[in-house]
């Protein structure tokens, strides 16, 4: 006899507890506290059921594949004094998130579904969503939707920690309709396999909200051997505004050995242009985003590293230090920050 599960979570205002048994609903025992009217608690408590109900499908259907991690930041940044634009304080930050992930494997037709949650939780006791997705389909194409990021036009390598962003500019990366966008924003991908080596990626970005971009983003990839090539295009508009912002990225990838690989990018946006390079190679990664646009003070760039070692001999459990130094154009000083990265998959 299967035993019921019985999870538990610590969040900010008291315990919530979420028990199932296999082939049964989740159960919430504590709801909500109203008074708090905490939008991003809400939106952390759904996740936490969906998680739960991975939970119980999985032990009810055995063919779902279920796992999670945890990743825990310690992060540093610099001070940096007026009149520089990019004025801050030192700080010193603790963050982090909780990754649940379930897949069902490809039955003998080709199909498939796909689905993640993962939580984001930070110091004052907060919690949001970062992806929340679903994706489903067959070997020749398929849908994606929910919050997620659509294909990488300008890959980062080992990015975790990367100031890309110096005075208020930051270098154009093809990003603008990538992906990660509010509740108020529609977020869809289409996948087209066309062939082992070819993939198409139609996506497409709908709100009706000011100020928030909205359009279409179309990009492909092609893999021959070690070797990968990227290239897409943004149709961007800003509701409420009667310009777009077009731009197009594309980057190539060489793959030395399973981990090992070589990252060069490029993308434009009306004035502004990029490159970046980076490399991994085993635990080591490191790379270098310039970025400039129409003035000396849009002017970016940033070198950054990243080495992971083994935690406590412990499967699945790493520690990552980082560093991130970042130059800016006129009017800004240097920018460093350091991070200690904890990952955990179990």
């Amino acid at each position: 006899m299967r035993r019921p599960i019985d999870l538990a979570f610590r969040v900010a205002g008291g315990t919530r507890r979420l028990a199932c048994r296999p082939g049964l609903r989740p159960v919430s025992g504590a709801q909500p506290n109203p008074q708090r009217g905490d939008l991003l608690m809400n939106r952390s408590t759904f996740a936490l059921a969906i998680a739960a109900a991975l939970c119980c499908s999985t032990l009810a259907h055995a063919q779902v594949a279920f796992d999670a991690n945890l990743e825990l930041d310690t992060t540093y940044v610099n001070k940096i004094e007026a009149p520089a634009t990019n004025a801050r304080e030192s700080d010193l930050t603790l963050g982090g998130r909780i990754e649940i992930n379930a897949t069902t494997p490809t039955s003998n037709s080709g199909s498939f579904v796909k689905a993640r949650a993962s939580l984001l939780t930070k110091k004052d006791g907060d919690a949001a969503v970062d992806d929340l997705w679903v994706q489903f389909g067959n070997t020749g194409a398929d849908l994606k939707l929910g919050r997620f990021e659509a294909m990488d036009l300008f890959p980062l390598g080992k990015d975790v920690l990367v100031e890309t962003n110096v005075g208020g500019y930051e270098a154009y990366r093809a990003q603008f309709l990538r992906g990660r966008f509010g509740s108020d924003v529609f977020h869809g991908a289409v996948g087209i396999n066309a062939g082992e080596s070819l993939r198409i990626e139609l996506g497409l970005v709908q709100t009706k909200e000011d100020g928030l971009a909205k359009g279409f983003r179309p990009a492909v990839a092609y893999t021959a051997g070690p070797l990968t090539l990227r290239a897409g295009v943004e149709a961007v508009k800003i509701v409420g505004q009667d310009e777009h912002e077009n731009g197009a990225g594309v980057s190539a990838s060489y793959q030395f050995s399973k981990d090992s690989v070589l990252h060069t990018s490029f993308a434009k946006r009306g004035e502004d242009k990029s490159v970046g390079v980076n490399a991994i190679f085993g635990a080591a990664g490191f790379g270098v985003v310039h970025g400039k646009g129409a003035t000396a003070a849009q002017k970016a760039t940033t070198v950054y590293a990243a080495y992971s070692f083994p935690l406590m001999g412990v499967k699945g459990a790493f520690i990552t230090p980082a560093l991130s130094y970042a130059k800016g154009g006129t009017g800004t000083d240097n920018q460093l920050a350091a991070r200690v990265r904890i990952n955990y998959a179990f």
